[in-house]
C-alpha cells in the first residue's frame, strides 16, 4: 500500500510499521492532501505537472503542481496549474509502474522524477 502526503512520503517497512519522511520545500501550505492507493488493485503509472515561479517569491522556482496517476484514475491536480509567467508541464507517464520517488528541494521542491517498473 501506497500513502502519498504532499511534501512528504510514507513508508511502510517490512513489519508493516508507518514511517513519514520529513517534509520537502517551502513553508505554509497548511492544505494536507492524502492519496490512498490500494496496492493489490491499484498502483501509480506516473506524476505530471508545473515547474515555474513561485507567485509571491521573487521568481523563485520550483513545483507548483502535480498530479498522481494510476491505473484507476488521476489524482489532483495539486497547486497551481499554469502556462503563464514561463511555467513549464513535465510528465512521467510512459507506460509502466511506478517503483519510487525521486528529487531535489531547497525552499520548495524543485525537481522530482520517478524509478520506473516496466512489465515483461
Amino acid at each position: 500500500m501506497w500513502t502519498i502526503i504532499m511534501g512528504r512520503r510514507e513508508y511502510v517497512t517490512k513489519d508493516n510499521k508507518f514511517i513519514l519522511s520529513p517534509k520537502h520545500g517551502g513553508t505554509g501550505g497548511g492544505q494536507l492532501e492524502l492519496v490512498v492507493l490500494d496496492g493489490t488493485h491499484e498502483y501509480l503509472t506516473g506524476i505530471s505537472g508545473f515547474y515555474g515561479p513561485i507567485e509571491g517569491f521573487n521568481g523563485l522556482k520550483g513545483i507548483t503542481s502535480i498530479a498522481f496517476h494510476s491505473n484507476k484514475k488521476m489524482y489532483g491536480p495539486y497547486g497551481q496549474e499554469s502556462c503563464e509567467g514561463g511555467d513549464v508541464y513535465f510528465t512521467s507517464a510512459c507506460g509502466g509502474r511506478v517503483g519510487s520517488f525521486h528529487g531535489r528541494s531547497g525552499d520548495f521542491l524543485t525537481a522530482i522524477g520517478v524509478h520506473m517498473q516496466y512489465f515483461l
